[in-house]
């Protein structure tokens, strides 16, 4: 009798109909879209079945797809209502029935028995004897709704193990946590974006914790699938919500820059690291500085200093000292190697973050400000540490030799660059400096130089987040000397450790993929497409040539406190100069090169992103304005533009033979902007 029901090891393909006579009046159940459905036959032709269902629908079935069907029929006239009337008492006889079944004390009954077995067996347990319909019924239902214990499948049921009932009960509750979390979630959010007053749930900090992490990481956010179908459900599953959401909450700032988050970027320094500055700063003192028999005490030169009014991190400054027969020029780099040693936090963190952010809202620095604008910056006045170079040129201002040598230096007057800029045709100094500034630069040309005079935009933002845009056509006077001192200086630097032998990051550039005819002169378009098909600047430890420059080798030295290479290059020049061995052998500079390449390539986005976010965040007040714009290209049905006002490339669909000429200048509408992913949208006039 115990047997009598059990199936074993039966084959997942066998369909199990424990009768098959199907005569007219014969209940069949049957699944439609994962519900349990009982009809009544009314006629069975070639395993078709013609059937009347408890929903009074007549439909026509497979008899593949029956799942369970009574041994006799219904007993009733054969009339279609008396057939309908006698399978809804049949039904209702058996939901009474199935409130009384324990389906988990039937589970503990038959665990161990077999993994399949039948719905009549099972019945039987339950109730004893034959069982009659309406208790096979109530059976088959009770056992399909306990999703832990039983599993219906092919015309029996699966007996889950304890393992696999835990591990179904476990998922169930999860299930329904998760569905009343986005119930919950999706309700208070919409409520929140319409204004609705409503109470803060208990899940509060984690539906923001999801806004955030949605908002910051995109898609790459483990949890991204949850907060989409929360943000679907509560109807605001546009690709901004997120951060509007958030923002409307008062939970993140209007203009708050989450890339730095979303590059692991840190923005703020370890008290570990201000700790160390703190003891920097207390240990230095300006009437007992560090004393080395190498080092030179040049307090008493005419050193001067040439920086933009805003810069408060001042690492180079100049001297001069003009003659008939010989012109000297000192170049000195603040010595950040003297106080930032390989291996402490404040040297970790700057890895971390290999230069100084320059973002419109402002500057995060790669040294702590007690560090970067007060002892390491060559303020005006006081005395500093530095790596200088003294470089002597002839009376045609050729390059006759240099020195590098530690020094104390103390700058004596700090000009902005146009303050220098006025002294350029007054001052015998300044003077020679632009003359010499044009001959460097006129022989790097010579040597393949490619100058690509583009207009420069800087963007600013005050405490008020007021947008401020300045266009720079070309560079100042001052600018170019001191832009083709530092080149120079990085380029000596660079050559005395390679002939020394000493290992060093350089800083190589291919040729372009192409040299555009008339790029390199005041052909904006010729350059703008010359830019495109400049090859990436790479570093390596190997010497090679830097292509946009004209020299070889080239390496960095002269921004040490904005830049981690530039700090290395510092310390291995100053143990070259000191008699020691190099801080970082060739194998430890390519760890190095591997961490600059990735931690740089995440700056460079982020204060590019960030430059489109502040320019797009000012046009949005400009729709519907004209602007000016140069046809860079036409690719298929693009059109390439270069908006020559706020110096951004755009571009609108044209077909090839209604598009304008390469070079062409344009008068366009700004139609849309999207600060949100930086598009702009312009249609011509």
């Amino acid at each position: 009798m115990l047997l009598r029901g059990i199936v074993l090891k039966m084959p997942k393909t066998c369909i199990i109909h424990y009768y098959t006579d199907m005569k007219p009046g014969t209940v069949v159940t049957y699944f439609d879209k994962d519900r349990i459905i009982s009809a009544v036959c009314l006629e069975c032709k070639e395993n078709r079945l013609h059937l009347l269902s408890e929903h009074s629908r007549e439909i026509n079935l497979g008899m593949s797809r029956v799942i369970h069907s009574t041994p006799t029929p219904l007993k009733a006239d054969g009339s279609r209502e008396n057939l309908l009337k006698a399978l809804k008492a049949l039904l209702q006889e058996a939901e009474a029935l199935k409130a009384g079944i324990n389906s988990e004390d039937l589970w503990n009954l038959v665990q161990g028995e077999a993994e399949r077995m039948d719905i009549p067996y099972l019945a039987e347990l339950v109730f004893g004897g034959t069982p009659t319909p309406a208790q096979a019924a109530a059976t088959l239902r009770a056992l399909y709704e306990d999703k832990i214990h039983f599993k219906l499948s092919q015309g029996a049921f699966i007996i889950h193990s304890a393992e696999q009932a835990q591990k179904i009960e476990t998922k169930i509750r999860r299930d329904a946590e998760r569905e009343n979390d986005l119930s919950e979630g999706s309700d208070w959010l919409r409520k929140k974006w319409a204004g609705t007053p409503v109470d803060d749930p208990a899940g509060k900090s984690r539906y923001v914790a999801l806004l955030r992490g949605v908002a910051v990481f995109g898609d790459e956010y483990p949890e991204a699938p949850v907060a989409a179908e929360m943000l679907k459900r509560a109807q605001l599953n546009r690709p901004d919500m997120p951060i509007k959401l958030l923002i409307k909450m008062g939970e993140m700032g209007e203009n708050e820059n989450i890339l730095l988050e979303r590059h692991a970027i840190p923005f703020c320094f370890t008290p570990e690291a201000l700790s160390e500055s703190e003891r920097i700063c207390e240990s230095f003192s300006e009437t007992q500085l560090p004393v080395h028999p190498v080092r030179r005490d040049l307090q008493d030169l005419a050193v001067f200093s040439i920086d933009s009014e805003t810069t408060r991190d001042i690492d180079d400054a100049v001297s001069i000292e003009p003659g008939d027969e010989e012109c000297r020029v000192g170049i000195h780099i603040t010595d950040v190697a003297e106080f930032i040693l390989p291996g402490t936090q404040l040297d970790r963190e700057a890895s971390e973050r290999p230069s100084s952010l320059y973002l419109p809202e402002g500057k995060i620095p790669m040294l702590p400000s007690p560090l970067s604008e007060g002892i390491l910056s060559l303020g005006e006045g006081k005395p500093r540490l530095a790596v200088s170079i003294d470089i002597r040129f002839d009376a045609s201002l050729n390059l006759t030799g240099f020195t590098i040598f530690p020094s104390v230096i103390r700058v004596k007057r700090r000009y902005t660059y146009a303050e220098a800029n006025e002294l350029i045709h007054d001052s015998r100094e300044f003077s020679c400096l632009y003359g010499l500034a044009l001959r460097l630069r006129e022989k790097r040309v010579s040597a393949g130089a490619l100058l690509l005079p583009i207009p420069e935009l800087a963007i600013t933002v005050d405490g008020e987040g007021s947008i401020r845009i300045d266009k720079r056509e070309r560079e100042l006077p001052s600018e170019i000397i001191i832009s083709e001192l530092m080149i120079l200086t990085n380029w000596l630097c660079a050559g005395f450790l390679q002939r020394q032998s000493i290992p060093l990051i350089y800083r190589n550039q291919p040729e372009p993929r192409e040299t555009v005819p008339g790029a390199g002169k005041d052909n904006l378009l010729f350059n703008l497409r010359q830019r495109r098909l400049l090859n990436r600047a790479t570093l390596s430890t190997s010497a090679g040539n830097h292509s946009s420059l004209g020299l070889q080798p080239y390496s960095t030295f002269t921004s040490p406190i904005r830049k981690y290479a530039d700090l290395v290059a510092q310390r291995q020049l100053k143990a070259t100069l000191y008699g020691e061995s190099s801080p970082y052998p060739e194998e430890e500079l390519r760890k190095i090169i591997a961490d600059l390449e990735i931690n740089g390539a995440k700056i460079n986005l982020v204060q590019e992103q960030r430059h489109r976010y502040w320019l797009t965040k000012h046009l949005e007040g400009k729709i519907g304005d004209t602007l000016n714009a140069l046809v860079v290209n036409q690719v298929f049905n693009r059109c390439d533009l270069f908006l020559t006002d706020y110096l951004v490339e755009t571009s609108f669909p044209c077909s090839p033979s209604a598009a304008p000429a390469p070079g062409t200048t344009l008068a366009v509408r700004l139609e849309k902007v999207d600060v949100c992913n930086g598009t702009i949208r312009v249609t011509p006039l």
